[in-house]
């Protein structure tokens, strides 16, 4: 059988529903596709805390807890290891498991952050692939701000920002060829909502700083806080509630704005800290406000997220700012793209006319475009793995 090692983030970003869910659709995916995959995931001892965020040991972590939770309620305990301060304690496979493992597997591939500190399994394997999560940011950090993100070692660079190396989109390309790669959804995890059930609720889940603003020839490439203010007084010009499961600082100003303007604001720690919850959350809601980050829609990425993605194959239709998608996606049935607050408004006007023919179409769209193996075979053909 032929291995994969995969390198990702889990137990480093504890009780993020979403977050999780990216590495485990793509070794759902890959193991669809006949692949054994190894997922390993590092952790250093100042990496480690407690419930009170508090300094502990690696077996007392909530990362430690939260990555042995999800692993073994998706049955994957056998085909991961979580390495704990170089190694020395693990959950899992043992470091020189990984090693063995690596040394016979076809490819690494790197989903987000940058390439592991072990160099020996990034030598091991025959390709290293790198899956750029974080388009605009990942070019700019490497090519203006001289961020080692280890995009070397990388044989096979793919980007979530489908319009990276595009005229439409200014972004630099660090003199490498990024390949476009959709969302990797499990369509098993994500069943059909019957679009007859009641939901009132327009919703989305995000963060409302993110990466820091970063600068590029005079322009400023901003935060998602930005793109929402430009939408504030949505809520009391629409007939439906809108709720956002945020991450935002208790003591933010633009906390009072939201709530002043009539969005009802949920705590994602509460709502979407698991796989399920966060399922949950977006099957119940009628659809996806997709305000994006003012980074992915000022630099015409081609940026659709992975949530957005989720909502879709469950048939919620997704409201969509515009990142210049049009090349990539049918777009004006399930997927709506807007620019601006009337543009916006229109489109719900619309969802509400058509309200089943666009959740049909949502979840038609996810299974032409993001299916784990539909993605993951044409990742395999672009590696010249196949």
């Amino acid at each position: 059988m032929r291995k994969i090692v995969l390198c990702a983030t889990i137990a480093n970003k504890p009780y993020s529903g979403g977050q999780s869910l990216i590495p485990l659709q793509y070794i759902l995916g890959l193991k669809n596709l006949g692949f054994d995959v190894l997922c390993f995931e590092t952790v250093a001892a100042e990496q480690c805390w407690n419930d009170h965020q508090n300094p502990c040991s690696f077996v007392e972590s909530v990362q430690y807890e939260y990555f042995v939770r999800i692993m073994t309620a998706f049955s994957l305990t056998q085909c991961c290891s979580l390495l704990y301060d170089h190694g020395q304690q693990y959950w899992g496979a043992s470091l020189e498991d990984v090693l063995r493992f690596a040394c016979d597997a076809d490819a690494l591939i790197v989903i987000g952050g940058c390439f592991p500190a072990f160099s020996d399994i990034v030598g091991a394997v025959r390709k290293r692939i790198f899956i750029d999560q974080d388009p605009v940011y990942t070019q700019l950090w490497t090519s203006v701000y001289h961020a080692d993100l280890g995009l070397s070692e990388a044989d096979v660079l793919f980007t979530v920002g489908l319009n990276i190396g595009s005229a439409i989109c200014p972004i630099p390309t660090c003199e490498r060829t990024w390949n476009s790669i959709m969302p990797v959804i499990d369509l098993k995890f994500w069943p059909f909502v019957d679009p007859s059930i009641s939901a009132e609720k327009i919703t989305t889940i995000a963060s409302w700083r993110g990466f820091a603003p970063i600068e590029y020839q005079g322009e400023w490439y901003e935060q998602k806080a930005v793109e929402f203010k430009r939408f504030v007084d949505l809520p009391s010009r629409i007939k439906r509630p809108v709720e956002v499961a945020l991450s935002i600082h208790e003591g933010e100003e633009d906390l009072k704005l939201l709530r002043t303007h009539g969005w009802r604001i949920v705590d994602p720690r509460i709502q979407v800290s698991e796989p399920w919850s966060y399922r949950a959350y977006i099957s119940q809601s009628r659809a996806e406000l997709g305000i994006y980050a003012n980074a992915y829609v000022k630099a015409r990425s081609g940026w659709l997220s992975d949530r957005s993605a989720a909502y879709l194959a469950s048939g919620k239709p997704v409201l969509a700012q515009d990142t210049g998608l049009s090349n990539h996606l049918p777009l004006g049935t399930g997927l709506i793209p807007f620019t601006t607050e009337e543009e916006l408004i229109a489109a719900i006007e619309d969802l509400d006319k058509r309200y089943e023919e666009h959740c049909i179409a949502a979840r038609r769209l996810a299974e032409a475009y993001f299916s784990a193996e539909k993605v993951l075979s044409k990742l395999l053909v672009q590696a010249d793995l196949a």
